[in-house]
């Protein structure tokens, strides 16, 4: 990994999608760790490095607060909701999950941490 790749934590439930964006995002250098849930205790060990959070709308949509409380989260370097549709004026970008993977892969770099 690059010293300048944020760590990407996934929350994608479709087996299918999940696996693409694991590939591409860990081709393009991205560290990449996938989670059933935001309530997972093992995201706790990585909130120090302030990682990127890349969530479904079902996800999202199962999560206490939903878009507002994550917009909010000082934890999350960044957030991408994979799916649904934006509300106007939304923080948060809303992907379509058949360009998931190339869209994501652009954003790394805007994501990255500053050269040392």
């Amino acid at each position: 990994m690059s010293p300048t790749v944020p760590l990407l934590v996934l929350v994608v439930r479709e087996a299918g999608l999940r696996s693409t964006l694991v590939a591409r995002l860990s081709m393009a250098g991205g560290d990449v760790v996938t989670v059933d849930n935001l309530d997972d205790p093992r995201v706790e060990r990585w909130l120090a490095k302030r990682p990127v959070l890349i969530v479904d709308d079902a996800a999202l949509a199962g999560r206490h607060g939903g878009e507002a409380a994550l917009r909010g989260d000082p934890r999350w370097r960044a957030v991408a909701v994979v799916g649904g549709q934006a509300a106007e004026g939304a923080a948060i970008p809303r992907i379509a999950p058949a360009d998931s993977a190339s869209v994501l892969e652009a954003m790394l770099a805007g994501w990255g941490y500053p050269e040392r």
